[in-house]
């Protein structure tokens, strides 16, 4: 296994042998065992130009370059987070295996990403989110869990007010407004605010495909009442959830005039 570079602590050999799996450096010179943590070997010079290269040629959608680096990344840090993403990425979308973005977000739901990794997986998310519509619970959980502290937040709000609006664009029914993502959603209306994630939620009263303003079909009364009841409301909680931030009161407002408007146009 390539060493990429690393030496024996012990005795300063390049004659090594790289366990990835383990962490681990065996010294065939002089014998001695050397374990690495895991930010150790995301720093490695090797590694370190392996990513710069797998992002470079993901954003340039030249998926095959990207792949062969995020092996590079991958034969010593084997859990790095954005490599695993681009290869899960190739194999589902190059290659048509199916699941292999479902099983990334499950193979990394307890990994704890270090700061380099959180700001590459912000760049190859927005790259591929066109890619990402049904994933939409799980992006905003590695990001959110990631991305707790006080200087994180404008960032975290920036990404999320980026790729959830256009999610929510692309939904072909209400059915994605699952009581799952409307907590997520509250939760983040709470921390961040999430401005343009709740313009495009107040945006999608009137675009969404269930909507009755999308189908002009107001005259389908049972329907119409549903749409109300079970995306319309949800909606109006997140929206409340915002507090006090600056936008509260205006978001507030306009959910309140679509929500009037919707119940003459029902006949609610």
């Amino acid at each position: 296994m390539d060493s990429g570079g690393l030496l024996c602590s012990g005795c300063g050999s390049s004659n090594v042998t790289f366990i990835p799996q383990l962490r681990k450096l065996v010294c065939n010179q002089c014998g001695k065992e050397t374990f690495y943590e895991r930010a150790t070997l995301n720093a490695n010079g090797k590694v370190v130009l392996s990513r710069q290269n797998m992002i470079q040629f993901f954003l340039n959608g030249k998926y095959e370059d990207a792949r062969h680096f995020s092996r590079e990344v991958l034969n010593i840090a084997m859990d790095n987070v954005p490599a695993l993403f681009v290869m899960a990425f190739c194999d589902e979308f190059v290659d048509k295996h199916n699941e292999r973005i479902h099983d990334f977000f499950v193979q990394v739901n307890n990994v704890s990403l270090e700061y380099d990794e959180v700001r590459e997986m912000i760049k190859l998310i927005k790259a591929s989110a066109y890619r990402l519509v049904e994933y939409e619970g799980q992006v905003i959980e590695l990001l959110a869990k990631n991305m707790q502290s006080e200087e994180s937040l404008p960032e975290l709000t920036d990404v999320l007010d980026t790729v959830c609006p256009y999610f929510i664009s692309k939904r072909t029914s209400m059915d994605y407004l699952t009581a799952s993502l409307a907590d997520m959603y509250k939760e983040l209306a709470m921390h961040c605010g999430i401005p343009k994630t709740c313009f495009a939620l107040l945006k999608s009263i009137e675009t969404n495909p269930d909507s009755p303003y999308a189908s002009n079909s107001f005259f389908l009364t049972s329907k119409c009442r549903f749409f109300y009841e079970h995306y319309i409301i949800p909606i109006g909680d997140i929206i409340s959830a915002m507090g006090n931030s600056e936008y509260s009161a205006k978001f507030m407002n306009a959910y309140n005039s679509k929500c009037q408007k919707y119940k003459v146009d029902a006949n609610l």
